[in-house]
């Protein structure tokens, strides 16, 4: 990919271009996601074009998402308004089918102080925006038909480096 647009860049004669890649392909210092041995795109790039060349993830745009829609969730016997943000496939994950996320709105002094199972959910599963102060849904159903409820807060927790939720005992 990287010889590519080398090769054809070259032709245009200093003409300005932007190409437009996945996140994966845009950190300068990052390499191949599968095998960590290949530099990735905008790393090679930058090797031949050096301070000629810019690169911004622009992935948290897509999750600049309003709610598709808002339901009630009952923990505790309390209801909460439940911003429903969507449905993701996880065909190809042992024994699941997808997963749903609710974010709790106005739902964080009631959890803050509950306990924790040690699951990690970071931020970049989210469909959404996570900002430190919410708590969250998720279901995840398996390929059985059954469904798992997880309750994950925004804490500030980083795990790995990522920004990340932990889930938490909900009911």
């Amino acid at each position: 990919m990287a010889e590519n647009f080398i090769r054809e860049f070259d032709r245009l004669s200093g003409e300005s271009v932007m190409g437009i890649y996945g996140g994966a392909h845009t950190d300068f210092d990052a390499m191949d996601n599968n095998t960590q041995s290949v530099p990735c795109m905008a790393n090679q790039l930058k090797k031949v074009y050096t301070n000629n060349i810019y690169s911004e993830d622009l992935a948290w745009l897509a999750k600049e998402i309003e709610p598709i829609r808002e339901d009630t969730i009952t923990i505790n016997d309390k209801k909460y308004t439940a911003s429903y943000f969507g449905k993701e496939d996880l065909t190809g994950f042992k024994d699941y089918a997808s997963r749903e996320f609710w974010r709790l709105e106005n739902a964080y002094n009631d959890f803050k102080d509950s306990s924790k199972t040690g699951d990690v959910l970071p931020y970049d599963n989210y469909p959404m925006q996570i900002e430190t102060g919410q708590v969250f849904v998720v279901d995840y159903t398996k390929t059985d038909g059954s469904v798992i409820r997880g309750y994950y807060r925004s804490d500030g927790y980083v795990w790995n480096g990522a920004p990340s939720t932990e889930e938490f005992a909900g009911e």
